[in-house]
């Protein structure tokens, strides 16, 4: 049996319909490859949830942005620094920085964001590296941000006031040299995901700065095959948020 009818046997399988969603990391900056990102949404009319590094922005990326109605911002940290204290992992809301200090950077971006984009902008953050330091997690609503997303299964415990939406399949492999995550081995991937966790929303997570063609066609036929089958769909993030996951 092939990987994609492996895939399509886990939807069958499904107790209930499994919902999807998209959503891509790393953006702000002028980059031309953002442009086959929105491109890609628009053609199949999917619906994209783009991480925004507020000092990052720019007048013409947000423009790109705005022409393209089925794109939402969310807020991608502050400037996508690394404070990490070595050996950790690299993490900017949290290592050597002061909390209140980031609190007080992350409200900064809202507003940004926020002037940028009006009502495409969702007020949930995620944290570049798919990292936060635990104690600024419950403080989250001081920044007037609701929602978290990170990457992985959701916890059990939920935290007041911030609604959690998490990516699972990552389309890059970042420790082969930013290569693109082969289609066979996404949809497998993906059956796992739908046969283990496909009570929650299953998240896609895509990076347009290290796309080729060969990662966009990997995306758009994923899209395609969420698309087309009657026991899964593509959410909005609007949605995901709004009702808590």
């Amino acid at each position: 049996m092939s990987a994609e009818r492996r895939f399509l046997a886990a939807l069958d399988a499904a107790a209930a319909p499994v919902r999807f969603w998209w959503r891509d990391d790393d953006a702000g900056a002028d980059d031309a490859r953002l442009l086959p990102l929105l491109g890609l949404a628009a053609d199949r009319r999917a619906p994209v949830a783009l991480a925004v590094v507020p000092t990052w922005l720019t007048t013409g990326t947000a423009g790109r942005i705005q022409d393209e109605p089925r794109a939402t911002v969310l807020q991608h940290g502050i400037a996508h620094a690394d404070h990490s204290i070595p050996p950790a992992k690299k993490i900017e809301l949290g290592g050597s920085a002061d909390a209140d200090h980031l609190l007080s950077e992350l409200d900064r971006g809202r507003e940004t964001l926020e002037t940028a984009f009006g009502d495409r902008f969702l007020p949930a953050l995620v944290p570049p590296w798919n990292r936060i330091a635990p104690a600024l997690l419950p403080r989250l609503p001081e920044t007037g941000l609701t929602g978290i997303s990170t990457f992985g299964p959701r916890a059990a415990d939920t935290l007041p006031g911030v609604t959690r939406v998490n990516t699972h399949l990552d389309l890059t492999l970042w420790r082969e040299g930013a290569r693109p995550l082969p289609l066979d081995t996404a949809l497998d991937r993906l059956a796992h995901l739908v046969a283990r966790h496909g009570d929650e929303p299953i998240g896609i997570l895509s990076h347009h700065q290290v796309m080729e063609a060969g990662a966009f066609a990997t995306l758009d036929r994923i899209l395609a095959l969420v698309q087309d089958h009657p026991g899964a769909r593509l959410a909005t993030v609007q949605e995901l948020f709004g009702e808590g996951g």
